[in-house]
């Protein structure tokens, strides 16, 4: 794929695009590479995996996940969304994410962000550093990039600060991977347009929030000055397109309460109304293409039930888009 040149902040080029739309991968592992080779063909841009801390529902980690996408998958470029600071030492990270970049031949995008707070005690707990989580995901940033792009790398922080240490492999893409930022609150966000090459939305955010995140980037992006075109906008979707909207709405609502039950963040209570998007094709290419017209460079899909009938219909809806 071209890329435009990467700026002077030493943030990395982002592939050449137009409105993108990628997938979730949230098939049963046993269906992985069906899925992933499933999606390729039909023409997704993208295959975004998440991270989650949440261990009340089953999950694989999402380092493992796109390096198996890496070795089934032909075009397709391959998205984290978002992993944790100060949940793996940015070093050991820096090697592991170059690593699927090289599997990949450098179709790696990398999705950072602090988490939630109420992670952290169970975390604390098990020996990890949850104090800092803002510096530890800039300074992680900066360790990582300085590992990327130089031959003996050096960085001065007050969380991490060395010199001379080398690190192998280098990413393929260069200066390094993209990395978008998952941020919801307002200095967060504006945070995200200073230090990264994009900005990742949550699927569970609802749809009125989604647009207050959309303005204040647009606001910090005109502030700055900074050229929207270095700038990713991709935004996850939990999506259904089935032709009864009464069952795609029961079904997305089925899933939804299932992965939110007792969630201490997010009420899972009619949340297929407030974040999903769901009911027939032209329904949900109309609110794709409602989307794109905010600004949205790139809308990754998750397929909420049968993964691969999904997929298909996604296929044919996100035509419809195009057509429009």
């Amino acid at each position: 794929m071209a890329e435009i040149s990467p700026e002077t902040t030493g943030k990395s080029a982002m592939p050449a695009r137009r409105p993108a739309f990628s997938v979730g991968l949230r098939a049963d592992p046993a269906n992985f590479a069906a899925f992933i080779r499933q999606a390729d063909e039909l023409g997704f841009a993208g295959l975004w995996v998440q991270d989650t801390l949440n261990d009340r529902n089953f999950s694989l980690d999402p380092l493992h996940q796109l390096s198996y996408a890496a070795a089934v998958s032909k075009r397709m470029r391959l998205g984290i969304s978002v992993l944790f600071s100060g949940y793996r030492n940015p070093a050991v990270l820096a090697r592991e994410l170059a690593t699927i970049d090289q599997l990949s031949s450098g179709r790696l995008t990398v999705g950072l962000g602090v988490g939630n707070a109420y992670h952290r005690p169970r975390l604390a707990a098990l020996g990890i550093q949850t104090d800092r989580p803002v510096p530890r995901l800039i300074e992680g940033i900066g360790v990582m990039r300085a590992l990327w792009g130089e031959e003996e790398a050096s960085y001065q922080g007050e969380i991490y600060a060395f010199s001379g240490i080398r690190s192998q492999p280098k990413p393929i893409q260069r200066p390094g991977p993209p990395i978008l930022i998952g941020a919801r609150n307002e200095k967060a966000l504006r945070r995200a347009v200073a230090i990264a090459d994009g900005w990742t939305g949550a699927a569970m955010i609802p749809h009125e929030q989604r647009n207050e995140e959309l303005a204040i980037l647009d606001d910090e992006l005109a502030a700055t000055g900074r050229d929207r075109a270095s700038f990713t906008i991709s935004v996850n979707v939990y999506t259904a397109v089935d032709p009864d909207r009464d069952v795609a709405h029961r079904r997305v609502q089925e899933v939804l309460s299932k992965g939110f039950k007792d969630n201490p963040v997010y009420d899972a209570g009619s949340m297929a109304e407030r974040v999903a998007v769901f009911g027939s094709a032209e329904e949900c290419a109309e609110t794709y293409r409602r989307m794109l017209d905010q600004g949205i460079d790139e809308l990754v899909l998750h397929p909420m039930y049968d993964p691969a009938i999904q997929l298909e219909r996604l296929a044919r809806t996100v035509e419809l888009v195009r057509a429009a």
